[in-house]
């Protein structure tokens, strides 16, 4: 700052300018903390950037007719000023004009006024009801936020885009009216307007930015006109009053975290416009109990309807292709679900916790089941696995604790790491002649399981496959076997025979077959009873181990 006066800012108590003077430059008088009172001549025709910034005790101030602009940040921080008149020939306010005004209570823009620039009035908090003449045409960024006194709002028809975070933070705001002539609300434009219980948009309107209404927690109804093609990411993310939306046949998208955290929302018609559910789009929704995804989606983003802890069905449309990881997870009250041929795989997680879901029919069009795709369904009693399925991947069917059998098609080559892990209630299951490999701990926990056949194809049983299968009273290991993992039988304590098919014995991880009885009968070819005595003498007596 290289006003003369500067070091002396905190002496100065009152300005007087004289007549003559016509601007009043940047940064002429800022810091002046103890600044009450200020002269402005009408000889003087603009106020500078900064020009008053920081005079944090400057109470009110009378801006002659004079004056055509006020510069950015002309009045920023002048925390004291309660009122101020903007003279008809003014006509522009510039950016951060009077931002962090915090004892503004009421400011008159005048019809001459055209644009109100970037944050003019932000952080205005006293600020309790503003009008916004005819005369503006342009309301920048972050205007009027967080004036959070402010109660109510009036767009006038000049306005055709409501920027990025107008109104953002104003807590207080009860209603505001959009005009005609708006054609889109910016990314944030109300974002934490946690007083709005209503708004109309109008037909003019064609887009809704990321995160317009985020926040506004008591909306409890919104119309969105059919001239409105986008729905922006998280722009009613966490309005939780909100019961009931309509989206109208003109959308096309529905954008990531549209709707999510929607507490109360408890039904939504999806409009067959609609091709894309975003991600976490109705996430949270714990209040929806029945949604019907129309035949021209075809995809199903992630998280899409995670933890919608009321949905009790969900009819999938043909067009679907693919569903996102965790689409559906934790959805803890959905009993049913019909996934449909055009799907081709079930993928990360996606049923993880819909804990009441009693069966599910996989349409042979779907190739793999995906990483915990249905972890902790544990109401689930049956599954169907079509011929199409070539993996079952890591935990697929991982606590699914009602399971009580399950039939493996020849089509699976492998069962992934903790498939099966903890299947409390499977009795049994027949594995094909397809499968080559079982994985680490695929049926660990399955208590209940008394037998099991393992067909001559497998040539690997990797570590805990089967550990404490507390009930499996025999097993028959085939000759294709070639290793068995670490602690695969262990805690086995039913196993009252076993079965060696191999004319050598299989490689063995350590602890294979801890805490099995040592005395059980082990039968093996006649000419390797050697070879196994050697091979297993650490788990079984020598006189178990006998020709078969």
């Amino acid at each position: 700052v290289s006003a003369p006066w500067y070091s002396q800012k905190n002496k100065i108590k009152k300005i007087v300018i004289e007549d003559g003077v016509t601007s009043i430059g940047d940064w002429a008088f800022p810091e002046c903390k103890n600044l009450t009172s200020i002269t402005i001549p009408n000889s003087v025709t603009s106020i500078g950037d900064m020009a008053f910034s920081d005079c944090s005790g400057l109470t009110s101030i009378t801006i002659p007719n004079s004056v055509t602009s006020i510069g950015e940040g002309a009045f920023l921080n002048c925390t004291s000023l309660t009122s101020i008149t903007i003279p008809n020939s003014v006509t522009s306010i510039e950016s951060y004009a009077f931002t962090h005004c915090s004892v503004l209570e009421s400011i008159t823009i005048p019809n001459s006024v055209t644009s109100i620039g970037i944050e003019a009035f932000g952080g205005c908090s006293s600020l309790t009801s503003i009008t916004i003449p005819n005369s503006v045409t342009s309301i920048g960024i972050e205007a009027f936020g967080y004036c959070s006194s402010l109660t109510s709002i009036t767009i006038p028809n000049s306005v055709t885009i409501i920027g990025d975070y107008v109104f953002k933070g104003c807590e207080s705001l009860t209603s505001v009216t959009i005009p005609n002539s708006v054609t889109s609300i910016g990314r944030s434009a109300f974002e934490a307007c946690k007083s709005l219980t209503s708004v109309e948009i109008p037909n003019s309107v064609t887009s809704i930015g990321y995160f317009a209404f985020e926040d506004c927690s008591s909306l409890t109804s919104i119309t969105i006109p059919d001239s409105v093609t986008s729905i922006g990411d998280y722009a009613f993310k966490g309005c939780g009053s909100l019961t009931s939306v309509t989206i109208p046949n003109s959308v096309t998208s529905i954008g990531n975290h549209a709707f999510a955290y929607c507490s109360s929302l408890t039904s939504i018609t999806i409009p067959n416009s609609v091709t894309n559910i975003g991600s976490i789009a109705f996430a949270y929704c714990s209040s929806l109990t029945s949604i019907t995804i129309p035949n021209s989606v075809t995809s199903i983003g992630n998280h899409a309807f995670a933890y919608c802890s009321s949905l009790t069905s969900v009819t999938i449309p043909n067009s679907v292709t693919s569903m996102g990881d965790f689409a559906f997870k934790d959805c803890s009250s959905l009993t049913s679900i019909t996934i449909p041929n055009s799907v081709t795989s079930i993928g990360y997680r996606v049923f993880e916790g819909c804990e009441s879901l009693t069966s599910i029919a996989i349409p042979d069009s779907v190739t793999s089941i995906g990483r915990y795709a249905f972890y902790d369904c544990s109401a689930l009693t049956s599954i169907t696995i079509p011929n199409s399925v070539t993996s079952i991947e890591y935990g697929a069917f991982s606590g699914c604790t009602s399971l009580k059998s399950i039939i493996i098609p020849n089509s699976v080559t492998s069962i992934g790491d903790r498939a099966f892990y903890y299947c409390s209630s499977l009795t049994s299951i027949t594995i094909p002649n397809s499968v080559t490999s079982i994985e680490y701990g695929a049926f660990s926990g399955c208590i209940s399981l008394k037998s099991i056949i393992i067909p001559n194809s497998v040539t690997s049983i990797a570590n805990y496959a089967f550990c404490e299968c507390s009930c499996l009273t025999s097993i028959t290991i085939p000759n294709s076997v070639t290793s068995i993992g670490e602690g695969v039988f262990s805690n086995c304590y039913a196993l009252t025979s076993i079965t060696f098919e191999g004319s050598a014995p299989p490689k063995l991880g350590e602890n294979a077959f801890e805490k099995v009885n040592k005395s059980i009968p082990v039968y093996v070819p006649a000419k390797s009873i050697e070879a196994y005595k050697k091979a297993l003498g650490d788990y079984f007596e020598e006189s178990s181990i006998r020709n078969k």
